[in-house]
């Protein structure tokens, strides 16, 4: 029931995403990455991983925010997928530039540098298509930040549009909530569950 019930919630929500002209889009992804860059966890980090936009998708565009990272010394990780079928996994290697990334079958844009442990990261930026007031959260619906979460302690930050962030999402279980959600008007810090 809860899955059915977060298809749902997924549809509206892309389908919110989708309406965005460029010039909204372009808008609101700014607004969060320089949000995003005033969180005292973030500025105190050494290390921080985040995500590469799906920009065609309207995820929030992070390139600015991974600039600014980069501009301040701290080193940047990004997933990459290593199992596309079966129980979702992921590792995560340092970004070192955008000549230095390749494609999967997704489409999305992987680092080739060096492997980085779970556990050494500080911050991880979680991408969502909505995030409720809990810090619960929808996601393409593959589990696998889910799974990568589980996995490491670091401060977990949630990057969705204002009209994202819900008061109640369905929550299963496995569902790994985020510290704080990101939007282009609101820093909400998630209460310790």
């Amino acid at each position: 029931m809860a899955s059915h019930s977060k298809a749902s919630h997924r549809s509206h929500l892309r389908a919110y995403r989708a309406s965005l002209s460029e010039a909204e889009y372009a808008a609101a992804s700014s607004a969060i990455c320089t949000r995003l860059r005033t969180l005292r966890e973030v500025q105190a980090a050494a290390t921080v991983h985040c995500y590469w936009p799906l920009v065609a998708r309207r995820e929030v565009d992070t390139r600015p925010f991974i600039a600014a990272c980069v501009a301040a010394k701290q080193r940047v990780v990004l997933p990459v997928v290593e199992t596309f079928d079966g129980a979702p996994r992921m590792v995560h290697r340092r970004y070192e530039g955008d000549d230095r990334l390749v494609t999967n079958r997704w489409g999305l844009r992987e680092p080739t540098g060096p492997l980085v442990d779970p556990t050494e990261l500080d911050v991880v930026v979680v991408p969502a298509f909505g995030i409720d007031r809990r810090g619960h959260r929808i996601g393409h619906g593959r589990g696998f930040y889910d799974a990568f979460l589980g996995t490491t302690a670091a401060f977990r930050v949630g990057l969705v549009y204002d009209a994202c962030l819900v008061e109640r999402l369905p929550s299963e279980a496995h569902d790994e909530p985020v510290d704080a959600v990101m939007t282009e008007s609101a820093t909400l810090l998630v209460a310790s569950s």
